[in-house]
């Protein structure tokens, strides 16, 4: 499973369309806010083969008719710091105060990490992101096929 966080709808299609054409075979999750990720983390983990984290993930917003705070990036990645190392951690981050921060936290924590910086509208994906999600998935352990009924948000 690939879980993405990227609250950017345009970069998530673009995800979307390059994970299906280079890794059909591959599930993924997107989610465009911390909480939700952190959430979802606590039960899959041993599901995940890769993250992919962006940082500024936008303002607060309207929620269930309720002000949401989105929170960060860095949310996730404090979650993780205190785990042990399961899988491969991409920041596509363009930040560049908080995305050094984030690789700092996971590094310290045995993570592996490597950071992807976002240029020219959405071609930095097919390039730059693409690449480093393929050497991720080629280096990540095999993790058991996760089960798409229990979420209903893949793909």
């Amino acid at each position: 499973m690939i879980a993405i966080l990227e609250d950017d709808e345009r970069r998530q299609q673009e995800m979307k369309r390059l994970l299906a054409t280079w890794f059909p075979e591959r599930n993924f999750i997107f989610f465009d806010n911390a909480p939700d990720t952190i959430v979802w983390l606590v039960e899959n983990l041993a599901h995940v083969s890769l993250l992919c984290l962006d940082h500024d993930l936008g303002a607060s917003r309207i929620r269930d008719g309720e002000r949401f705070e989105p929170g960060v990036g860095r949310d996730v990645v404090n979650f993780l710091a205190d785990r042990t190392p399961r899988f491969p951690v991409i920041v596509h981050s363009s930040n560049p105060i908080a995305a050094p921060g984030m690789i700092y936290a996971l590094e310290a924590g045995s993570w592996s990490v490597v950071r992807v910086v976002p240029f020219d509208d959405l071609e930095w994906l097919a390039i730059s992101w693409l690449k480093a999600v393929t050497a991720a998935i080629e280096t990540s352990p095999s993790v058991p096929n996760y089960d798409e009924a229990s979420t209903g948000k893949l793909r």
